[in-house]
């Protein structure tokens, strides 16, 4: 019986360093490629070679200038491309721990651009509530939505640190029956990047959503900026 073939040596590499490293947070850096040499005796070649291996599978991700980092612990899994339970909920159930930080909490006048997304004329009067949000204590996203303020009159006055914002629709009689979301990535501008704790110009996930209620009435508008690497997003697909 002819035996197994054995494993190229950049594949048996590639698990040692997984293992090794496997304890280590989310986005924690990793060695170096010449100080990983030295770790596992091994060439630099070898090394670059299990580093790609383990950067397809989801296990690292490689940041030009900045070094390595360990993704294989698990980025936050969002399900609000096709489930409409909100952040605060969503990361509950994955058993995990939600917090926010409200950056800003008023009502405003809607600028040309939020007006068209909520179908208000420019100058109508919206809550802008902008937060910070935290996962296990982890910045995880730079949240900013839009509301008219006719539809909820109160909301400016509930604080929303540990609040959901769809839950508190719920207990009011506000029904969530549909959202629309578009997903686009690009760089970072200034502001975005040090409210993420980021460089300026690194990639950024934009999820923008209009929120629809059960009489088709617009009652949010919303913007939810991450890191690029920092979500999953799982969508259900019918035909």
């Amino acid at each position: 019986m002819q035996g197994k073939k054995e494993k190229p040596l950049y594949i048996k590499l590639s698990e040692e360093i997984l293992e090794k490293y496997r304890h280590l947070e989310y986005y924690s850096p990793l060695p170096g490629e010449r100080e990983l040499c030295e770790i596992f005796h091994t060439s630099r070649p070898t090394i670059r070679k299990a580093i790609d291996v383990l950067e397809n599978e989801g296990k690292l991700i490689r940041l030009q200038g900045k070094g390595t980092f360990f993704t294989g612990n698990g980025s936050h899994v969002a399900h609000e491309m096709n489930s409409i339970i909100g952040f605060y909920n969503d990361v509950k159930l994955q058993g995990k721990d939600p917090k926010s930080k409200v950056l800003f909490q008023n009502v405003e006048p809607a600028s040309g651009y939020v007006a068209e997304k909520l179908g208000l004329n420019e100058g109508d009067m919206v809550f802008h509530l902008e937060r910070l949000r935290y996962i296990d204590e982890e910045l995880y996203s730079l949240t900013n939505s839009y509301h008219p303020i006719d539809f909820f009159p109160d909301l400016r006055k509930i604080d929303f640190t540990e609040t959901s914002l769809y839950d508190t629709f719920e207990e009011h009689g506000i029904h969530i029956a549909k959202m629309l979301q578009v997903l686009e990535v690009r760089a970072s501008n200034e502001y975005e990047a040090m409210q993420l704790e980021i460089e300026e110009g690194e990639p950024i996930t934009i999820r923008s959503c209009v929120t629809y209620d059960t009489n088709e009435q617009i009652i949010e508008y919303v913007e939810i900026r991450t890191q690029a690497y920092k979500t999953k997003f799982e969508i259900m697909a019918y035909r």
